[in-house]
């Protein structure tokens, strides 16, 4: 008996350039996983003939094709769209910046949200983050949306609003009504799952070491925001670290580093231990 139809959707932003796809692909091979799944590849924006670079780096590699038009959406449009017009009983969706880090990734997402106890929605990143007005407070716990798998029945329950920029986006990651928020409506939960294939619940999510914290050594799927991260000082980490996990970062905001205020907050803000 055939078992349960998983996709493996990866989004590729012509306005992206051809160095995200490239490094993904890297990725996908390197840590091949032995749980079957399609590979399905949504070309956003492309016109005639200006995916032929792109289609050339992908070799013997199975897929297949999702194209969705012009540059709206974000990411979670065309999650949405390919939920709504492919059928698989599972997605396991990553953006356009997404690198896979670790082998078995896709096992372990999959074991996470079929074992797990009561599991809606697992992710390779989760933060406790607030960073919009209409956010809920913190903890506002939410699955990033990098890399993370559902089950299409719970997909189909949700209500999704238009992804017309950023703030819309974010909206459905983090705000009020994201896709955490509305999994726990449907009496579900939320899990983090690292690289070793340990479940996290989302209370332990700090101690994960797989977003901003424990120099995230417990990543599986990175993205642009991980990397930030792992290329910062110890200033840009600790403030990081506090953003995603104490809701209390420091006022010497390091991204504000050329004012001077922020520099002299710094220097008589004591330092403490790296994360």
């Amino acid at each position: 008996m055939p078992g349960p139809s998983i996709a493996v959707v990866h989004l590729i932003r012509k306005a992206n350039g051809i160095e995200p796809f490239a490094q993904f692909l890297v990725s996908y091979r390197r840590h091949a996983d032995p749980t079957d799944h399609d590979l399905v590849l949504i070309f956003k924006d492309f016109k005639a003939d200006e995916d032929a670079p792109f289609l050339s780096l992908l070799g013997d590699v199975a897929y297949k094709r999702y194209d969705f038009a012009g540059d709206g959406g974000l990411d979670i449009g065309p999650y949405v769209a390919v939920a709504n017009d492919l059928k698989y009983d599972y997605f396991c969706f990553l953006n356009s910046f997404s690198q896979i880090e670790g082998d078995n990734w896709l096992t372990f997402l999959f074991n996470a949200l079929t074992t797990a106890p009561q599991a809606g929605i697992v992710g390779a990143t989760g933060s406790w983050e607030s960073s919009g007005a209409l956010d809920p407070p913190f903890p506002n716990i939410h699955v990033r949306s990098n890399g993370f798998m559902m089950s299409s029945a719970c997909l189909q329950q949700m209500s999704f609003i238009d992804i017309r920029d950023k703030e819309d986006a974010r909206a459905m990651e983090s705000g009020p009504n994201s896709f955490t928020q509305q999994v726990r409506d449907q009496g579900k939960k939320p899990y983090l799952v690292d690289r070793y294939g340990t479940v996290w619940a989302e209370a332990d999510w700090p101690q994960s070491a797989t977003f901003r914290s424990g120099r995230q050594a417990g990543l599986m799927i990175s993205d642009n925001r991980t990397r930030a991260f792992e290329l910062g000082d110890d200033w840009t980490r600790e403030y990081l670290y506090d953003m995603a996990w104490t809701g209390k970062p420091s006022s010497a905001n390091p991204f504000k580093r050329h004012k001077l205020r922020h520099r002299l907050r710094r220097l008589i803000q004591p330092k403490r231990p790296q994360r």
